[in-house]
This record gives structure tokens, C-alpha cells and sequence, in this order.
């Protein structure tokens, strides 16, 4: 499922709206254009629900851009409003029929595949029981021109989501290698602030807060010099497997920098996350001791709001700490980001 931004869903909107215009005019002032089976003031009634209906989305998606519910619902209103405008299309072959494939399309290539293969499967679905209602007692009217442009149709719909699903799937290789850190397998900065932007600016909605974790590995810089650059990068591979083995499915972790690490524990107390963090801590200890290393991780904490509104703010605070506590212990501490601050020994 992809989440489009403020600005591409508004061209969305605007789009449907230029679709609405466009329907007004043809039932309303095309000469010799009349409704084939409802009257004027009914396809205007629903043409006026539409227009409603689209600008409380509108008005929705202003307020709240990811809504997956809201993807959904106003896609099927435009699968409802092009069926009534195609079963009153007072053509033989309605022109109208081509607006399908304007909802898959504005639909699937902004909202991923699930919504494309709902558009394809609605829209397709919808043209078939307007169709048939339409010629159900006028077969003289299925004319090699309808079937055509019906089967026309659908290849369309099937060819664009056969090319979707393979611009998709390259999508989401290039995002995934773009976010993620090569060493490591772990977030990399760039995701990390993408992500931490989106936490923060979703905290004043209903969002309950989160802990903010900053690792840094005591004594990396004598492991690459006693045992070599491999050794160093076997030792950072190895804390980003501890990080995945201890951590929530939820839960974000990223390399920072270097032998720095972030994690962010959504829904947790600070009394939690400092339970992880000595679990991470007793999980490094054994494994360099079982491998015949002398290095530990060091943790800084802070929860947000409490300690900072910001990525900014609160990295500050913990980074704080963290120096803190690295300045009072050889190594294996764990701080607050408080004031006045306090360090814990893990």
C-alpha cells in the first residue's frame, strides 16, 4: 500500500472534479444530449451527491492525508458515479465507458497494487452489470463495435496492470535499498529521519508517545584495530541481528553513523525500554565474550514528548546522556535524558 502526499492526492481531486464539470456539460448542454433512461434532474441529483461526497474527502484528506478507508470509499463513489453516467450515455457504444480506466488508473498508480487490483476488479465488474442491464432487452443494440470496444477495454485494464505490478515491484526494490544501510540491513539515516518526521508530526493527533533509544558501541575503534576492518564490520552486523532478534515487528532501528545506532520503541514506558536495552546490552556482552572480544553498547534514553518534541531536540537530549554516562563507566551504561541527567550502569 502506498501513502501519496498532500500534493498528489490534490491533483486527484482536482482531476474529479474536471470529470464532474465535464459529465454537467454533457447531460446539460450538449445539443440533442438527453439521459437514456433516467431523467435530467435525477442524473443531476447524482452528479450533486457526487460532487458532496468528493468534497468531504477533500476536506478529509486535508486533515488526514493516509487513510487507507478513505482511498477506498472515494474510489468506489467514482465506480458509481461513471456506472450511472455510462447506463445513461445515450450512445450505442458510450463514449462514457473510457472513464474506467481513468479510476484504475488514477487509483492504482498512486495507492499500489491491493487498490489497482480492487479498481480493475470494480471497475471491470461494474461495466459488465451496467452493460447488461443497458442491452438486457435491447439486443439488437450489441453491435461488433460495443463488443470491441468493451474487449479494448479490458485489455487495457489488464495490459496497464501487468506493466503496474512490474514498475511497482521495481519501486519498492529501489526504495528498499535507498532506505536501508548496506553493511547492516538496518535503516539507514535518510529513512531514519523520514520516519522520525512522521512519528513526531503525528504525536498531537491522538498518537501516544515513544522512546527513543541511542546505542554506541564501547570500544569498536580497538576491535578494528586489534582484529582488523572485517572484525569491526562481523561486530556491526552482528548488533543489528541482536537488534532484530530483541526487537517488536513495530519497533525502528537504524544505523546512524559509524558504530552509532537509533531506536525508536512506539507505545513503550521508559521503564520498558530500559528492560530492552539491558537485554540488547546482556545479549552484545555474551556474544563478545564468546567470540573472545572486549567490547560492550552504551544506551542514552528519552521519550517524547517528554524530552523533546523534535528529532532534533530529543537526539540532543539523549546524545546527552549518553555522553554522560560514557564520561562516569569504561562501558556498558545506560542513561535518562533528564535534568538534572542520571546515569544507570547496565
Amino acid at each position: 500500500m502506498r501513502y501519496p502526499s498532500w500534493p498528489e492526492q490534490q491533483v486527484q481531486f482536482v482531476t474529479r472534479y474536471v470529470f464532474w464539470v465535464l459529465g454537467i456539460l454533457f447531460f446539460n448542454f450538449v445539443e440533442g444530449i438527453e439521459p437514456a433512461r433516467w431523467s435530467l434532474a435525477q442524473v443531476n441529483g447524482a452528479f450533486a451527491l457526487y460532487f458532496l461526497l468528493n468534497t468531504a474527502f477533500f476536506w478529509h484528506a486535508n486533515r488526514h492525508p493516509a487513510s487507507v478507508v478513505r482511498y477506498r470509499l472515494a474510489m468506489w463513489v467514482d465506480i458509481l458515479i461513471t456506472s450511472i453516467a455510462v447506463f445513461n450515455d445515450p450512445y450505442a457504444i458510450p463514449p462514457s465507458i473510457l472513464v474506467y480506466i481513468m479510476v484504475v488508473l488514477g487509483n492504482g498508480m498512486r495507492y499500489g497494487m491491493r487498490l489497482f487490483a480492487e479498481a480493475v476488479a470494480g471497475s471491470f465488474t461494474a461495466a459488465m452489470i451496467v452493460l447488461s442491464i443497458r442491452y438486457m432487452y435491447e439486443i439488437q443494440s450489441l453491435s461488433p463495435g460495443l463488443l470491441f470496444l468493451n474487449l479494448f477495454g479490458a485489455i487495457i485494464l489488464v495490459y496497464a496492470y501487468i506493466l503496474m505490478s512490474r514498475i511497482e515491484r521495481s519501486r519498492t526494490e529501489l526504495e528498499q535499498s535507498s532506505n536501508l544501510d548496506t553493511l547492516t540491513g538496518l535503516y539507514n539515516r535518510r529513512a531514519l529521519l523520514e520516519i522520525a518526521d512522521g512519528m513526531f508530526r503525528h504525536l498531537g493527533r491522538g498518537r501516544r508517545g515513544f522512546v527513543m533509544l541511542f546505542a554506541d558501541l564501547d570500544k569498536f575503534k580497538a576491535i578494528n584495530d586489534e582484529f582488523g576492518h572485517a572484525a569491526g564490520d562481523l561486530v556491526l552486523k552482528q548488533f543489528a541481528d541482536i537488534l532484530r532478534r530483541t526487537l517488536r515487528g513495530g519497533d525502528v532501528a537504524a544505523r546512524y553513523g559509524g558504530d552509532e545506532f537509533v531506536i525508536f520503541l512506539d507505545d513503550t514506558a521508559i521503564t520498558e525500554a530500559e528492560q530492552v536495552a539491558i537485554r540488547i546490552q546482556k545479549l552484545v556482552t555474551g556474544w563478545a565474550r564468546a567470540n573472545g572480544m572486549d567490547f560492550s553498547v552504551t544506551f542514552g534514553l528519552g521519550e517524547a514528548p517528554t524530552h523533546g518534541s523534535s528529532f532534533t531536540v530529543l537526539l540532543e537530549q539523549v546524545d546527552k546522556a549518553l555522553y554522560h554516562s560514557k564520561s562516569t563507566h569504561t562501558g556498558g551504561g545506560l542513561a535518562h535524558a533528564e535534568k538534572p541527567l542520571i546515569a544507570v550502569a547496565g
